[in-house]
C-alpha cells in the first residue's frame, strides 16, 4: 500500500489529536482553577500531543492503531477513538 492512497489514516489521527487538544483549551486559561503542577502537566500531555503525529507518521500511514499519549488522571475527556 503506499502512502498516498492511506492519508485517510493519518487525517483521522490529526483531526483525533486536534479534537483532544480542544478539549484541553480551557485548562490553559490563566485563571483555570488547577494548581501549577497540573497546568505543567496539561502543557506537557498537550506538547505531546504536537509531537505523536510527526513522531509516529510512518506507522500512522501503515493504518496501525496506536494509543495517543495517556491523558492526565486529574481530566476526562469524554472521547472514544
Amino acid at each position: 500500500m503506499s502512502s498516498i492512497n492511506n492519508e485517510h489514516f493519518l487525517r483521522r489521527a490529526r483531526n483525533i489529536r486536534n479534537e483532544l487538544l480542544n478539549r484541553t483549551d480551557k485548562y490553559m486559561l490563566y485563571d483555570y482553577p488547577i494548581s501549577q503542577e497540573q497546568q505543567n502537566e496539561i502543557k506537557e500531555y498537550r506538547q505531546q500531543l504536537r509531537d505523536f503525529i510527526n513522531n509516529n507518521k510512518d506507522i500512522i500511514l501503515t493504518g496501525k492503531i496506536l494509543d495517543f499519549p495517556k491523558t492526565p488522571d486529574f481530566i476526562n475527556l469524554n472521547i472514544i477513538y
